[in-house]
């Protein structure tokens, strides 16, 4: 259920992994990642949604070769839906999110990052607007000097005032690990990169009656993206243009509808893709906004509504990095 922050996705991820991106895209995701090249800085991955992932996609820290032992994104986001692996989630309502997300950088190429996400519904729809969310991941990534990266992760999910919540006060839990891999290379100015990341539903501890997903269910994420400065609008490369698409699959994790019955959903799940913008405005602050896409024809269903098949979202963020 999440990407600005999420794709909304967060800026310090490769993640497959956002702010609304929670975002998927999150990852995650990825999916934003801050790196320092020996030569210079790669001004894409500080934003929370400069990779354009889900709004809760899982954020996977890149080390870089130089960098402190603790850093820290700080960011503000809004998405204009929550769209959550292919599901839009609040039935076209939007999100404003807060990430905070310190790095310990363990060794050069070591890092644990905890993400933390906080949502609170934007009042268009009269019966989401009281819903919050608090995402608690952490996430630990190690990348090879060959380019390559593999991770792991658990995020806790807290939903609260969840809109037909059959759970007291619509209050929910969910418990996910994740494993991701992937890989990245410099082509002259362009960095590409690619990852794979898997999530896996613990369900909840002693059948604790708020669980909120199906325990069990699984979603994979396949992605492929780049980092393109855009030169003709800042010679220095502080303005990147960071292109990203998926296509997910759903095995037993989200509902569609069948022959007019609801069903889980095993197989192929929806293809998207996400075109964010962001300028480094300084060392420290950054601004991205981003347009998405999502395709399914699934009947994806979100609380009390359906997905429509094709739909587009936007929106922007604001980060400090530390």
């Amino acid at each position: 259920m999440k990407l600005v922050s999420r794709i909304a996705a967060f800026a310090l991820t490769a993640v497959v992994g956002t702010s609304a991106l929670h975002a998927e895209n999150n990852a995650a995701q990825q999916e934003d990642a801050q790196q320092e090249a020996a030569a210079k800085k790669d001004y894409s991955t500080t934003n929370a949604v400069a990779t354009g992932k889900d709004v809760k996609a899982p954020v996977v820290p890149v080390a870089a070769t130089t960098t402190p032992t603790f850093t820290c994104l700080v960011s503000e986001n809004y998405d204009s839906r929550y769209m959550f692996r292919g599901v839009d989630v609040l039935a076209g309502t939007g999100l404003l999110s807060t990430t905070f997300a310190p790095t310990w950088h363990i060794t050069a190429n070591d890092a644990i990052t905890v993400p933390l996400w906080y949502a609170t519904a934007v009042k268009s729809n009269k019966n989401a607007s009281q819903y919050r969310e608090l995402d608690v991941p952490i996430n630990y990534l190690h990348t090879f000097d060959s380019g390559f990266s593999l991770g792991a992760g658990y995020t806790l999910y807290n939903y609260f005032n969840l809109p037909g919540g059959k759970r007291p006060s619509g209050t929910g839990i969910q418990n996910e690990v994740n494993v991701t891999g992937g890989y990245t290379k410099k082509v002259g100015d362009v960095t590409l990169n690619s990852s794979l990341t898997y999530y896996y539903e613990l369900g909840t501890a002693n059948q604790y009656t708020y669980g909120s997903i199906n325990p069990g269910s699984s979603f994979l994420t396949p992605s492929l993206g780049a980092s393109i400065p855009l030169n003709f609008m800042k010679k220095d490369g502080s303005v990147t243009f960071n292109p990203n698409t998926q296509y997910n699959f759903s095995f037993v994790y989200n509902t569609g509808q069948n022959n007019g019955a609801t069903d889980y959903v095993s197989g192929a799940n929806n293809w998207q893709f996400q075109l964010p913008v962001t300028w480094q405005v300084t060392k420290v602050w950054s601004v991205t906004g981003y347009w998405a896409y999502s395709y399914q024809g699934l009947g994806l269903t979100g609380v009390n509504s359906q997905t429509a098949s094709s739909l587009g979202w936007a929106g922007c963020s604001i980060g400090a990095s530390f």
